[in-house]
């Protein structure tokens, strides 16, 4: 069946648990209704059967969304070989993906590889047996396989293979700070045809919002006045700091948001005196 291109159109939302080291992802595709979502699954489009890879990549504003490097090659053991180069250029850092490549797989050393050459082989930090495939490098803060040939979310799910929405990952792990994320959800179908979503951007301040409660509860429990005084003054400063946050983030400044998140992490370990998920105890 031909598929209609240009109208199917994925969709993702994120969220992270409240101790911030925990990321869910929802599918939000939803099936094909004409004149209501003709961007979802089935109908003219593709269904989750033809799906032969899919993932789901996070990238900090400082990182570019789209593929470093590219080559044809093979993983044996911790050492990825570059067989034939293609595009860009590897380095130490990036995340490695394609078809059999294990999740979170990273190059940590160079050891014959230029970035460019033919052949070049690259120390990884997860010892696996790829095959010949092709390999893409990506320099970005995490990424979620959801398809990949041995790994299938979408098959298992009622109403498969045109689901409404539902939960394809649940609390995977997430290690990174507070911070601007732009999310890239890529589906290729068995045409070899290549989807992504619309352009995605996520606020994850979670650190930030306990270190507020955590503050909070210290003003709830404090005993003295001159206690309540100064972290009922921190208390509306971390306020201040989380309204200008969403504020930038809701108008698209993303510089001013990002600003304003460094100067809270850094204000909330000075009045906490730590550092961390949510500068307190109860994380």
């Amino acid at each position: 069946m031909a598929h209609q291109i240009d109208a199917f159109l994925p969709k993702i939302s994120a969220s992270l648990n409240n101790k911030c080291n925990k990321v869910t992802l929802c599918e939000e595709t939803g099936p094909y209704v004409t004149c209501q979502n003709e961007g979802g699954w089935g109908g003219p489009n593709i269904d989750t059967s033809n799906i032969t890879f899919a993932d789901v990549r996070f990238f900090n504003l400082d990182q570019t969304a789209g593929i470093a490097a590219s080559g044809t090659g093979t993983i044996s053991g911790d050492v990825f070989t570059d067989t034939t180069h293609l595009t860009g250029t590897f380095a130490v850092g990036q995340t490695l993906v394609g078809v059999g490549i294990a999740e979170g797989t990273v190059i940590t050393e160079l050891i014959t590889g230029t970035g460019t050459n033919n052949g070049g082989t690259y120390k990884v930090n997860i010892a696996q047996s790829v095959a010949s495939t092709t390999v893409y490098g990506l320099a970005l803060t995490g990424s979620y396989i959801l398809y990949n040939g041995t790994t299938d979310l979408y098959s298992a799910v009622i109403s498969a293979p045109t689901p409404g929405s539902f939960t394809i990952l649940s609390e995977a792990d997430w290690s990174s700070p507070d911070g601007i994320y732009q999310v890239v959800y890529t589906i290729i179908d068995d045409a070899g045809i290549t989807y992504k979503n619309d352009t995605q951007h996520v606020l994850f301040i979670c650190n930030l919002c306990n270190c507020k409660e955590e503050l909070v509860y210290r003003l709830v429990n404090a005993c003295d006045t001159k206690s309540v005084t100064k972290l009922k003054t921190q208390v509306d400063q971390m306020e201040m700091f989380i309204y200008g946050i969403k504020s930038a983030f809701s108008c698209g400044d993303f510089d001013t948001a990002d600003a304003i998140i460094t100067a809270a992490t850094t204000f909330c370990q000075t009045v906490s005196d730590c550092a961390g998920c949510g500068c307190g105890d109860k994380c």
